[in-house]
C-alpha cells in the first residue's frame, strides 16, 4: 500500500538533487523519474571516499561492520600508545591470525587501505617541557613503526598517517600568502615567546617574550672616541658602531669571548658607575639583520638566537670578571708566600746548625715578611704566615678557576645556539625519514610476501594550529626536509650506490603528507585580513589557494575529511560545519585527488561516511539509472514526501502488515 503519488524511494531526502529548487513537482527529472543533479554535483563515489575503523574498539569487528555498511576504502585508526587496552587499542593489540583475517577481508572486498598511528603520539622532534629529548623522539618513532608493521601485515598498503605535533610558536609569525595575518590573541605579535636551544643536548637555554627588554654594558665605539672613518693599528677601517679596545683597535661583532672581553665599558663619572644599554625586540631584529648582512658566508641567525647569545655573553663577562677579580693579586700573594717560605727554610737550617747552648741566638733572627706575636714562637709565626698566604691562594684557585670554567662552558654554548625551529625541524625530519626507510626496507621490498598492492608511505598530517607544522608553509618545510634527509640517508647507507636524483624520487614515493581540511579550518579563528578583521570570503580564498598549492606541489598523498566551526577539531560530518567543503571537494576532484577518508567524531561514527556520500551525490550502483545515497536516507521529518506509513485515525488495523512482514512503526 502506498500513500503518496510520488516516486518515494528516490525523493525521500530533501537534500537530494532537488535542494533549494522549490516544491517537488517543479524538480526536473529524467525519463526514469530520477531527479536531475544540480550543476555543483560532484563525481566522487564510495571507491574514492572511505572512513575509519572505530579507534576505541576491536579493529577486526569494526572492519566487518564497515564492510557491511558498504565501505570500500578504510583507514585503520588507533588511539592507544605503548600497551593498549579495550578502550584504546594499539596496532600491537591484534595478533597474526587477526591480521591475516583483516588482510583476507580486504582482498575479498577489493578495498583500499591506510593506517593512522597513535593519535596522541608526541612531538616527532621529541619536544617536551625542558626542550628536545632523544628518548622521547625514539618513543614516537617506535609508535610509528608499530603502525607500519601492522600496515605491512594486515593491510594492502597506502598511507601511514601521524600528526605533526611539535613545539609552540607564535601564530602571529605566520604568513597568509594573501596579504593578511594570523593572531592567537590580541597583540600576540608584541608579546609572543620564542625559544633557543643547545644543539648538543636539545635543552632549552633561553626564552624571550617579545615585550621583554635585555640589558648589556654600553661599550665604547669608534664614534665615541672620534675614530670613525680612520684605520686602527691592524689596518681595519673603523665604522661608527664598531667596538674598540683600549688601544682603539676594532673588535668584531662576532669576535670570540676572549676578544670581546677587551671591549671598554663607558664610565659614567657623575654616577660613578658604568653605563648600561637597553635592547628591545626591534633593536634585536635590527642587530640580527646587520649581523646576517655582514656574515653571509655563515648560517643566518634569528633574533631569538641573538638574544640567547647576548644573555650568555653577559654571563661570560661576569664569570671572567669574577675570575680576574679573584686572580688579580694571585701572583703577588704567591711571591710573598715564596719569600716567607725561603726565610723559614733559612731559619730551620740555622736552628739545626746551632748546638743547644747557642739556641738563644735564634732570638736575634728577625724575618722581614713575618710578624711574630708575643704569645708564639718564631716557628709558629712562620707556619701561621705561610698558612695564611696559602689559604688565600687556595681561595683564589677555587673562585677564579670555577669562574673560568663557567666562562668556558658559556663560550662553548654560544657556538651551539639554535632556534627551536632550526633544531626541531632537523630532528622531526630525521624521525620521518627513518620511519620511511623502515617502511620501505621492511615491507615495500617484500610486496609479494606481504601481499601489498600499494607502496607503504609515511604521511605526516597537519594538526594543531598553535604548534609548528600545522601551517601550509611549515607543512611544506617538514616534508621537504624529511625527503632531503631520507635521500641523504639512502646515499650514505645503501649497499649499492644511488644518485641524489634517484634517492629523492624514492623519498617522494615514501614520504607524502596527509592534508586534513578540518585542521586547516581551525586557522579561521586566527585569520585577519589586511584591515585587521575576519572576512569569510578572504579566508576561503586563502584556504583554497593553500590546499591547491599543497596538492599541485606534490606534497599531499592522502586527505582527511571532517568539519568544524573553526574553533576546535570536533570532527563533524563534512558539510555540517563552516569548512568550505563543496568548494574544497570540487578542487580536489579537479586536481585528481581521490584518496579521501571521512574521520567521524564522537556522535557520528555510523552516519558520517554515508552522509558524506550523500553530500557529494555519490551513486550506489554504477548502472545507467543510478540510485544515490541521498535516496537511501531513513529519516522522514522535513522530506518532500511522507513515508510508507501513517499514524492516528488513518492507520490501518494492527492486523495489517506490508508484504515485507516489517512491523508498522
Amino acid at each position: 500500500m502506498q500513500f503518496s503519488n510520488t516516486n518515494y524511494y528516490s525523493n525521500q531526502d530533501k537534500l537530494s538533487g532537488a535542494t533549494n529548487q522549490g516544491p517537488l513537482e517543479t524538480v526536473p527529472q529524467d525519463e526514469y523519474g530520477d531527479n536531475i543533479l544540480p550543476d555543483d554535483a560532484l563525481n566522487f563515489t564510495a571507491k574514492d571516499i572511505g572512513t575509519t575503523t572505530n579507534p576505541m574498539g576491536n579493529t577486526l569487528e569494526s572492519l566487518k561492520a564497515r564492510i557491511r555498511e558498504g565501505t570500500s576504502r578504510i583507514e585503520f585508526s588507533f588511539l592507544g600508545q605503548h600497551k593498549g587496552n579495550s578502550q584504546q587499542p594499539t596496532p600491537e593489540s591484534f595478533g597474526s591470525r587477526e591480521r591475516q583475517d583483516m588482510r583476507e577481508l580486504l582482498k575479498i572486498n577489493e578495498m583500499k587501505t591506510s593506517t593512522h598511528a597513535a593519535v596522541h603520539a608526541n612531538s616527532l622532534a621529541g619536544f617536551g617541557q625542558r626542550g628536545f629529548n632523544e628518548e622521547a623522539r625514539a618513543d614516537v618513532l617506535n609508535e610509528i613503526k608499530k603502525a607500519i608493521q601492522f600496515a605491512g601485515e594486515a593491510t594492502k598498503g597506502g598511507a601511514i598517517t601521524f600528526h605533526i605535533h611539535e613545539w609552540q610558536r607564535p601564530v602571529s609569525q605566520l604568513s597568509s600568502g594573501e596579504g593578511a595575518k594570523f593572531e592567537a590573541y590580541e597583540n600576540e605579535d608584541e608579546k609572543a615567546t620564542l625559544y633557543a636551544v643547545d644543539d648538543r643536548t636539545g635543552d632549552l637555554v633561553s626564552s624571550i617574550s617579545k615585550d621583554r627588554e635585555i640589558f648589556r654594558p654600553k661599550f665604547k665605539t669608534a664614534k665615541d672616541d672620534g675614530l670613525a672613518g680612520t684605520k686602527d693599528s691592524k689596518g681595519n677601517v673603523l665604522q661608527e658602531n664598531d667596538w674598540i679596545d683600549l688601544q682603539g683597535n676594532k673588535i668584531s661583532k662576532d669576535a670570540t669571548s676572549k676578544e670581546l672581553f677587551n671591549r671598554v665599558p663607558v664610565f659614567d663619572k657623575e654616577n660613578t658607575n658604568f653605563k648600561v644599554e637597553k635592547l628591545k625586540w626591534n633593536d634585536l631584529v635590527k642587530e640580527t639583520n646587520e649581523w646576517n648582512e655582514n656574515h653571509k658566508n655563515q648560517a643566518a641567525r634569528s633574533p631569538e638566537e641573538m638574544f640567547a647569545i647576548i644573555e650568555i655573553e653577559n654571563k661570560v663577562l661576569q664569570a671572567k670578571g669574577a675570575s680576574l677579580y679573584h686572580a688579580r693579586g694571585y701572583e703577588e700573594e704567591k711571591r710573598q708566600r715564596d719569600k716567607v717560605l725561603e726565610e723559614y727554610n733559612l731559619y730551620k737550617k740555622l736552628k739545626d746548625s746551632l748546638p743547644p747552648d747557642e739556641q738563644w741566638k735564634l732570638k736575634q733572627f728577625q724575618p722581614k715578611n713575618v710578624g711574630k706575636r708575643d704569645d708564639e714562637t718564631m716557628e709558629d709565626a712562620f707556619k701561621r704566615t705561610i698558612s695564611s698566604y696559602e689559604n688565600s691562594m687556595r681561595y683564589t684557585h677555587e673562585s677564579s678557576a670555577s669562574a673560568d670554567v663557567q666562562a668556558m662552558q658559556a663560550e662553548e654554548t654560544i657556538e651551539h645556539i639554535k632556534s627551536s625551529q632550526k633544531y626541531g625541524l632537523e630532528k622531526a625530519a630525521d624521525t620521518i625519514a627513518r620511519a620511511a626507510i623502515y617502511a620501505k626496507d621492511t615491507y615495500d621490498k617484500n610486496k609479494t610476501k606481504y601481499g601489498l598492492e600499494d607502496p607503504l608511505y609515511v604521511s605526516p598530517e597537519n594538526w594543531s594550529v598553535k604548534n609548528y607544522g600545522s601551517h601550509p608553509d611549515e607543512y611544506i618545510e617538514v616534508i621537504k626536509a624529511s625527503r632531503e634527509r631520507m635521500a641523504n640517508l639512502l646515499m650514505t647507507t645503501s649497499k649499492t650506490p644511488i644518485s641524489k636524483e634517484d634517492a629523492m624520487e624514492v623519498a617522494k614515493t615514501h614520504i607524502k603528507g596527509t592534508l586534513d581540511i578540518g585542521h586547516l579550518n581551525n586557522f579561521r579563528e586566527h585569520f585577519r585580513n589586511d584591515k585587521g578583521q575576519f572576512n569569510e570570503k578572504d579566508f576561503q580564498k586563502w584556504m583554497l589557494s593553500q590546499t591547491e598549492r599543497l596538492v599541485k606541489g606534490g606534497y599531499v598523498g592522502h586527505v582527511h575529511l571532517s568539519d568544524n566551526f573553526g574553533f576546535d577539531d570536533e570532527h563533524l560530518t563534512p558539510g555540517q560545519g563552516n569548512v568550505p567543503m563543496k568548494e574544497f571537494l570540487a578542487q580536489m576532484e579537479k586536481l585528481g585527488m581521490k584518496d579521501m577518508i571521512v574521520e567521524p567524531g564522537s556522535f557520528n561514527p555510523t552516519s558520517a561516511m554515508l552522509d558524506t556520500l550523500s553530500y557529494v551525490n555519490s551513486p550506489v550502483y554504477g548502472v545507467s539509472r543510478q540510485m544515490r545515497f541521498k535516496n537511501m536516507r531513513e529519516q522522514h521529518f522535513g522530506y518532500n514526501a511522507p513515508g510508507f506509513f501513517i499514524a492516528g485515525a488513518y492507520a490501518p488495523s494492527n492486523d495489517w502488515k506490508p508484504w515485507t512482514d516489517i512491523p508498522l512503526e
